[in-house]
């Protein structure tokens, strides 16, 4: 089956990686979830690993943004999930939300196969991506977002090291925009609704430590989101680190080699060994 993907000519190896890619492990709502895979071939298995959820404003996007990160994380010995999700508006939340951690659950359950280390997952999350993987750690145990997954993995844990959210929306209750009622549908006249799709109002479900990542010059979801969530995760007692890259854009990582981005994989990567690549 082929899928669109928005980065095109990904090297499917290299001295250091090796990517297996659209590989479909699930069905929801009559659409097909898939990941690509990169698995390192530098480092020790079973191997640590970042489960990555693209951006898109939850209506477009692939699992092929996570190209740069991706193979960054290989040169350092740590695998690469890259996950799809079911899109808005077509479908509305929580979907999305409940195919990120059908995706998580499903690499946990499949860990051996995939050559990584059940016990080291972390969740990254681009934009719109970074919503979704926030709130998957923070809502973890929230009866009203049970997920609606398949009966095999009902059992399996969503516990994570860490979790990195780049530039994200963390408020839907008092952002609204096209993206934001494309994902929320009818209900976004909700408060309530609002508020139970909005990480911020979660922080207390924190158990791993939270990295968050924003550009103040980013013009489509303010810098102020990642500040706000960050204060509400010190405020409930949690682990949370906020980096703010003055003047950078949304989207960043556009810029691979620019001082933005390096400055942003440098904190990464120190988080990330701190809370993820050590047992």
């Amino acid at each position: 089956m082929e899928f669109p993907r928005q980065v095109p000519g990904i090297p499917l190896r290299s001295p250091f990686h090796e990517l297996r890619t659209d590989v479909v492990y699930g069905e929801a709502g009559g659409t097909p979830l898939r990941f690509d895979h990169y698995r390192p071939l530098t480092g020790a298995e079973p191997a640590p690993v970042v489960i990555f959820v693209h951006g898109g404003g939850w209506m477009r996007g692939d699992p092929s943004q996570a190209a740069g990160n991706a193979l960054h994380f290989a040169r350092r010995g740590i695998a690469t999930v890259a996950l799809s999700y079911r899109l808005a508006p077509e479908h509305r939340f929580p979907a999305p939300l409940d195919d990120v951690r059908h995706g998580l659950r499903w690499v946990r359950a499949h860990a051996g196969e995939l050559g990584v280390d059940p016990d080291r997952i972390a969740l990254l999350g681009l934009s719109a991506g970074a919503h979704l993987a926030v709130l998957a750690h923070l809502a973890a145990k929230d009866a009203m977002l049970a997920p609606d997954l398949p009966p095999e993995l009902s059992a399996v844990p969503e516990t994570v090291r860490a979790v990195v959210g780049h530039y994200g929306p963390y408020d839907l209750a008092r952002r609204r925009s096209e993206m934001v009622d494309a994902l929320l549908g009818a209900r976004v006249e909700e408060p309530a609704w609002a508020r139970l799709a909005s990480p911020m109002f979660h922080a207390d479900g924190a158990t791993a430590p939270v990295l968050l990542i924003h550009g103040t010059g980013d013009q489509l979801v303010s810098w102020h989101e990642s500040e706000r969530m960050h204060a509400a995760l010190t405020a409930a007692g949690k682990s949370s680190e906020l980096l703010l890259l003055e003047g950078a854009p949304h989207a960043f990582q556009v810029s691979w080699r620019g001082e933005a981005n390096q400055r942003a994989n440098t904190t990464m990567d120190a988080f990330l060994d701190r809370h993820l690549v050590g047992r």
